[in-house]
């Protein structure tokens, strides 16, 4: 390790200057920083048999701009930050011949590439091996066309289903119903004499809505004709999160003969809402409640915890009022819509479609409580120990819009509704300035508003130029 180094540093400018220096010994001394300089402009050996220029210290310095050239002794040289046993070109080609010796790894490495590598290319990089490409190739090939294939007879299904699932749902509907120990009479037998609505049909004049609406679902029928305006995969399976309370309107007014009965409110009802992170109405434990202000609590702030009551005190418990929901599902003829609570909590079996969903809010605007509910911006309860002034009552849909921002129609009635699967919706119905009625769903949106604004956008882009 004490050995003498002499390496020559050529300038690339063509003035040669070679600094000739050894290498420091062990105790730390270091060569002249001059030298004795000759005829030729070189610099002798200082003090130490070396020469550095003045500062440096350590093994291997190179002054920038300069490369190393070969001076014609054999000794070791530091080229690219690693020390290695120098031998001329002609000896490490014999060694390796066929090879570009500028590119082949240091022999004492051990880690020689095994195909030739392009100058400039990394010494860690390998050439694929392209025996299996044309394998991988194919296999590709077969699973995207595999996937093409799944994707067309899955679409060819759901406009199937769209164009006769509801005509054939209607003709075998008092099948189900007959199964389900659902009779004509009660079929026929609803609340204020309201008829089951028909799936709208679609016409030569339907417009199909796209990227200008940020819903991915979309369906406005025309009540007057019963015919589809507008519509945006109208037909596929969504989560309907609170629009489901539409339903249990429906249900707990049906089968209420008193709507100034009272029900006790319970910390059972109040805490689960809570911990569900569920709406409120804010009822508290203990508290008397009467049905018609459950009714409002359940679709003006969409109140967990007045669809739990009005379950409860409707058919004893929440799976009972269950039963009842997707009994009337059945009346109805809706043949994709299932229900699994009365809030619109998140369940893998709760489900509907934008085109039931209209049919379900057609319905309830058919009785005439149902409609007013629904309609309603704010309302406050009646007093009570527990909140003497009683609840303040807020549309969440009218305290996102007036309902007239759209210029051509005004929305009267709807209801709102969010979870993290379903995301963000509405049901309306808007009143055109001629007096004609229409339903329109806009569901499964990203954003909060995205909904409120998707319906106004519709009517303008529908009604705007009349």
């Amino acid at each position: 390790m004490n050995d003498n180094r002499k390496t020559s540093w050529q300038q690339g400018s063509g003035n040669t200057r070679d600094y000739t220096y050894s290498r420091y010994n062990l105790s730390g001394d270091r060569g002249s920083s001059q030298g004795t300089p000759d005829g030729n402009g070189r610099y002798a050996p200082g003090a130490y048999g070396g020469a550095q220029p003045s500062g440096r210290t350590g093994t291997g310095y190179r002054p920038a701009g300069y490369q190393p050239v070969r001076t014609g002794q054999t000794g070791r040289y530091v080229q690219s930050g690693q020390t290695g046993q120098y031998r001329p070109a002609s000896q490490r080609q014999a060694q390796y011949p066929g090879r570009n010796m500028q590119n082949t790894y240091n022999a004492r490495n051990g880690n020689r590439p095994s195909q030739p590598r392009t100058p400039g290319q990394s010494p860690h990089t390998r050439k694929p091996d392209r025996r299996y490409i044309p394998f991988f190739s194919v296999l590709l090939a077969i699973m995207v066309l595999v996937g093409i294939i799944f994707t067309a007879v899955k679409a060819k299904d759901r406009r199937a289903a769209a164009a006769g699932g509801a005509a054939d749902t209607l003709g075998n509907v008092s099948d189900i119903q007959e199964n389900n120990g659902i009779s004509d009479a009660e079929n026929n037998d609803f609340a204020g004499g309201t008829s089951s609505p028909a799936y709208a049909v679609r016409t030569s004049k339907t417009v199909t809505l796209g990227s200008e609406i940020a819903s991915d679902c979309a369906i406005m029928i025309d009540l007057s004709t019963n015919t589809i305006v507008a519509e945006k995969n109208p037909e596929i399976q969504i989560y309907p999160a609170s629009m489901t309370k539409i339903m249990t309107l429906i249900v707990a007014y049906e089968n209420c003969k008193n709507f100034d009965d009272l029900f006790t409110m319970t910390a059972e009802i109040t805490d689960a809402a809570y911990s569900e992170g569920a709406s409120v109405a804010g009822f508290a434990a203990g508290e008397q409640v009467s049905v018609r202000d459950l009714l409002y609590g359940a679709i003006l702030p969409s109140g967990a915890d007045a669809t739990e009551a009005l379950a409860i005190y409707t058919s004893g418990t929440a799976e009972k009022f269950v039963e009842l929901m997707n009994r009337k599902a059945l009346q109805m003829g809706l043949s994709n819509t299932h229900f699994s609570n009365a809030s619109g909590l998140h369940d893998k079996d709760h489900y509907s479609t934008p085109h039931e969903i209209a049919l379900i809010l057609e319905y309830a605007l058919g009785i005439e409580e149902c409609r007013k509910i629904l309609s309603t911006y704010q309302y406050t309860t009646a007093p009570t120990p527990e909140h003497p002034e009683g609840i303040l009552l807020t549309s969440t849909m009218f305290s996102r819009m007036r309902g007239d921002e759209s210029g051509v129609a005004e929305v009267i009635a709807g209801k709102t509704g969010y979870t993290n699967e379903g995301l963000h919706c509405l049901a309306s119905m808007a009143k055109t300035s001629d007096g004609k009625e229409y339903v329109l769903v806009t569901a499964h949106a990203p954003a909060t508003y995205d909904p409120i604004y998707d319906c106004i956008n519709i009517y303008k882009k529908l009604f705007g130029n009349e």
